[in-house]
């Protein structure tokens, strides 16, 4: 018999790599699906634009502060250089287009999985399903980053080495806590919810109506319920404003004495996040692989 050295065979030595490891190709894969669609480059342009705009209004202000400073602080009245404010009112700007580029995310990295067997494909591999769940809401979280929170820390740093000194991150280290804290919030939460929703509803327009309407509808019946019973806790059932009132939070900015605070506001969105995890986690577990 032919030895096994002989035949091209050779033992292993290293030793083998946690299933772990595979979320970042599950995440490297995602994304590239992502940016291969022509739609997705539309709506992350219309991102850039808000972009462009704010970091051109912060390299005018820095110019203009050096000459006069009267008209530096006529610029913060418009609430887009430098303060938590304007950082939490551009985010929430930027997680508006990144809604609508959900919608379409969660159809080609979730929904596609369930209708062309990409599910089989993975568990197939040596990949358990806890590590597929975490590698999906890795490269969701992914996109809310790179579209809400890179743009914004990148203002951040821009707004600080344009000033007169590097005293202006000494000053303001909240406004840094209140960047990378919204933009956990809006990671978190809108990869779970429309991780939970494309798992159930796969195909691409069910999932576009069911996930825009999620914010839309529930906003106006909150809106009906508290002009009707003039209870400001109806409020609490527009999901997308408990996600700008926590990240207001974040920033300092949120005025603590009206109602919701931020507590109500973080316990719902917790709710919501554990409740889109156990349809994940049914759903996920309700797909068999026979080896």
């Amino acid at each position: 018999m032919m030895q096994l050295d002989q035949a091209g065979y050779r033992t292993i030595e290293h030793r083998r790599r946690s299933p772990w490891w595979s979320c970042l190709s599950i995440v490297r894969i995602g994304l590239a699906l992502i940016f291969r669609r022509w739609v997705f480059w539309i709506l992350i342009g219309l991102g850039l634009l808000n972009f462009l705009f704010h970091f051109a209004f912060i390299y005018l202000k820095a110019n203009l502060s050096v000459q006069n400073e009267n008209i530096a602080k006529f610029l913060d009245n418009y609430k887009v250089t430098g303060t938590g404010q304007a950082y939490a009112d551009f985010m929430f700007g930027q997680a508006t287009i990144c809604a609508l580029l959900l919608a379409f995310a969660g159809s080609t990295l979730i929904g596609n999985d369930y209708r062309q067997g990409g599910m089989i494909f993975y568990l197939s591999r040596r990949i358990g399903k806890w590590q597929y769940i975490v590698g999906k809401l890795l490269t969701i979280a992914a996109v809310v980053t790179i579209v809400t929170t890179l743009p914004a820390l990148i203002l951040y740093i821009e707004y600080g080495t344009l000033s007169n000194s590097f005293q202006y991150f000494l000053d303001n280290p909240k406004v840094l806590r209140g960047i990378l804290g919204y933009g956990a919030v809006l990671a978190v939460v809108q990869s779970l919810m429309i991780f939970a929703i494309a798992a159930w509803v796969p195909r691409t327009v069910p999932l576009v109506m069911t996930w825009l309407g999620l914010f839309v509808l529930l906003k106006g019946l909150a809106d009906a319920m508290r002009a009707i019973d003039g209870n400001r806790y109806w409020l609490l059932l527009g999901f997308w404003d408990d996600m700008h009132r926590l990240g207001r939070w974040c920033f300092g900015s949120l005025d603590e004495t009206r109602i919701p605070t931020a507590g109500y506001c973080l316990a719902v969105l917790s709710a919501v996040c554990v409740i889109s995890l156990l349809l994940i986690v049914r759903r996920v577990r309700a797909v068999e692989v026979v080896s």
